[in-house]
């Protein structure tokens, strides 16, 4: 009766604090943040019978929730729905509540699982699939994006604390911000000057010279 989004990203969560040496005893009653990219799942109608249990194995408001009442975790528990940037926003949202002391610990990523063609049919409908399958990000070819499923979770602490505690750290997180696009030419359709006003932003804001920047990686639509 459980959406797979909730299953997987319930394991990887679980993978992800095993990574980290954070064993459940350890995290239990934590000020531990739970923030989840997740948007509407098409798995409830192929259910037969509907048990009782479908009615939250398939919310998108349990799916963060389910994570907090596993580990008795007292952090916020979020999900959050912005189409393609969803787990970016809950990565910018984890990074927020770390430096504003409303948590110590953070999960933060996404999920996305397509369990009927009902998403492929509507987007291909709509002209918005790219018809020889490829994406050209940042180029004259673009024709639309690939769809894709996956999941990712990653734990965030404070740089001082993760040094502290003696943690393997993958990475440091400079910056985060997020944003709208406002009107465009279509309510789907990305701003390429809100974009680039929200990098100039960021650079500025954290003395970030983006002529040291070396790699990028962006969505399929370059947002």
């Amino acid at each position: 009766a459980m959406d797979p989004q909730q299953r997987l990203f319930l394991e990887h969560s679980w993978k992800a604090f095993e990574d980290a040496a954070m064993p459940p005893d350890r995290i239990r009653s934590s000020r531990c943040g739970v923030y989840v990219g997740v948007g509407a799942g098409d798995y409830l109608p192929s259910i037969e019978n509907k048990l009782p249990s479908a009615f939250w194995g398939n919310s998108s408001a349990i799916l963060a929730s389910r994570i907090s009442y596993l580990l008795d975790l007292k952090g916020p528990a979020i999900s959050i729905d912005t189409a393609c940037s969803s787990s970016l926003v809950a990565i910018d949202m984890g990074c927020s509540s770390l430096q504003k002391g409303d948590t110590d610990i953070a999960l933060a990523g996404g999920v996305t699982v397509m369990n009927t063609s009902d998403f492929y049919i509507l987007a291909s409908r709509a002209g918005m699939l790219s018809p020889d399958g490829q994406c050209y990000s940042f180029d004259w070819r673009a024709n639309g994006f690939v769809p894709g499923e996956g999941v990712g979770v990653v734990v965030l602490k404070r740089l001082p604390d993760a040094e502290r505690d003696g943690d393997h750290i993958y990475g440091i997180i400079r910056a985060s911000k997020t944003n709208q696009d406002g009107r465009t030419n279509g309510i789907t359709a990305p701003s390429v000057l809100s974009q680039t006003e929200l990098e100039k932003e960021i650079y500025s804001r954290h003395g970030i010279d983006p002529s040291t920047i070396g790699y990028v990686e962006a969505h399929g639509t370059g947002t």
